[in-house]
């Protein structure tokens, strides 16, 4: 019985952070240069809020599975309030975290597949290559027009080969190796 009880103690946790997620929450694939100018697709998951007891609950879920997180605090200015950012990031974190939650969410569900999809796409190529191709920048596109920004999307892999150049003093347009 109490095996039972704590299972469902878990499911009620796990569907509160992945309904918090859904309304307060982004999943998303994010575009940017390392401090070097190379370019990085970085797989992201985040919950921003004012109410720390919202945040300390999905905090404690996330604590409670083992998943590793990031817990921001950002001071109000003017009329804002103090909020608080949880973030886990990287190829390896937002799988462990989509796999656990995908089945609960609701809104941006299909988000998380093509995240997770991207993420295990990555991690299969890891020790082969970490060129990033066509295919990479379509789940980012996908990724983008889901959050309704597909008019600012692009990126092209010649965009890519350009910030590489400049690194490296060439004008080799091939994919660049990250």
């Amino acid at each position: 019985m109490d095996n039972q009880q704590e299972s469902l103690r878990l499911e009620r946790k796990l569907g509160y952070l992945a309904g918090i997620i859904d309304g307060e929450g982004t999943i998303t694939l994010r575009f940017h240069s390392r401090k070097d100018k190379t370019p990085i697709i970085q797989p992201a998951v985040t919950i921003v809020n004012t109410d720390i007891k919202i945040i300390n609950a999905c905090a404690n879920t996330l604590k409670e599975l083992g998943l590793p997180f990031w817990l921001t605090e950002y001071e109000g200015k003017g009329n804002w309030k103090k909020r608080y950012l949880i973030e886990i990031s990287g190829l390896k974190r937002v799988p462990k975290i989509l796999s656990v939650i995908t089945d609960y969410l609701v809104g941006k569900k299909e988000l998380a597949e093509i995240v997770n999809e991207y993420c295990e796409r990555r991690l299969n190529l890891l020790g082969r290559h970490w060129y990033y191709t066509e295919e990479d920048l379509e789940y980012v596109r996908r990724v983008k027009s889901f959050h309704g920004h597909q008019d600012k999307v692009k990126i092209t892999l010649e965009t890519i080969a350009k910030s590489s150049e400049t690194i490296c003093g060439t004008q080799d347009k091939n994919p660049v190796k990250i």
